[in-house]
C-alpha cells in the first residue's frame, strides 16, 4: 500500500470545498492564508447579538427603496487562498438567493464580525485586512460582545479606527441610506 502523497501547500479554495463536504454540516469552517480553521460554536451571547443584527438590518432591508441585502453565516471569498466567514454581510444590489454562486460570495458591502475570545486577534488584524482589499467594501464593523462597544473601519475614511460606545452612538452606512443605533446591536443583551 505505501504512504499516501498529500499536497503539503496551502489548501485552494476548490480543496477546501472538498475537504468540507465530508465534514458535519454542523460545522463551520473558513479558509485563511489556505489553511482550514474551524470555529467554535458560538455563545448565547454572540447569537443574541447576531440575530438583533439581522432583526434590525432585515427590518431596513424591505423598506421601500432598499437596494441591497443581508445575509449571515455565508463564506466570503477574498482570494484562491482566503474564504472567511462574517457573522452578518450587506450584499451590494437586490439580489435574490438564486442570483448568487452557491459557495460563496465575491462582493460585499458591509462585514460584520462578533468578537469572541478566541477569535479576537483574527477579527482585528487578519481579517480587517483581507476585508478591506475587496473594491466593492465600504464597511467593516467589530462589535465585542463582553461591552457595549463598536468599532467602524469605513472607506471614506480610509478604514481609520472609529470606535463607538456611547448610550445613544450609531453606525452610519451613508451608501445604503441606513443609521444603526448601538441600542439596538445590543438590545436586551444586559450590556
Amino acid at each position: 500500500m505505501g504512504v499516501p502523497r498529500i499536497s503539503t501547500g496551502p489548501m485552494t479554495i476548490e480543496a477546501f470545498y472538498a475537504f468540507t463536504d465530508t465534514r458535519p454540516d454542523d460545522e463551520r469552517w473558513e479558509l485563511i492564508e489556505g489553511e482550514p480553521v474551524m470555529n467554535a460554536a458560538a455563545s448565547p451571547m454572540h447569537q443574541w447579538i447576531v440575530k438583533n443584527l439581522l432583526f434590525a438590518l432585515t427590518q431596513r432591508e424591505r423598506a421601500p427603496g432598499a437596494t441591497w441585502r443581508v445575509l449571515s453565516e455565508v463564506g466570503l471569498r477574498i482570494s484562491d487562498l482566503n474564504r472567511p466567514e462574517p457573522d452578518v454581510v450587506i450584499l451590494p444590489g437586490a439580489v435574490r438567493p438564486v442570483d448568487l454562486p452557491p459557495r460563496h460570495l465575491e462582493a460585499a458591502t458591509v462585514a460584520f464580525e462578533v468578537l469572541s475570545p478566541t477569535t479576537a486577534d483574527r477579527d482585528l488584524r487578519w481579517k480587517r485586512n483581507a476585508y478591506t482589499t475587496l473594491p466593492s467594501l465600504t464597511h467593516y464593523v467589530v462589535i465585542a460582545q463582553d461591552a457595549f462597544e463598536v468599532v467602524v473601519f469605513a472607506r471614506d475614511s480610509g478604514f481609520a479606527e472609529q470606535r463607538l460606545s456611547g448610550r445613544d452612538d450609531a453606525v452610519v452606512f451613508p451608501a445604503l441610506g441606513i443609521i444603526l443605533p448601538l441600542a439596538e446591536i445590543f438590545r436586551d443583551t444586559g450590556l
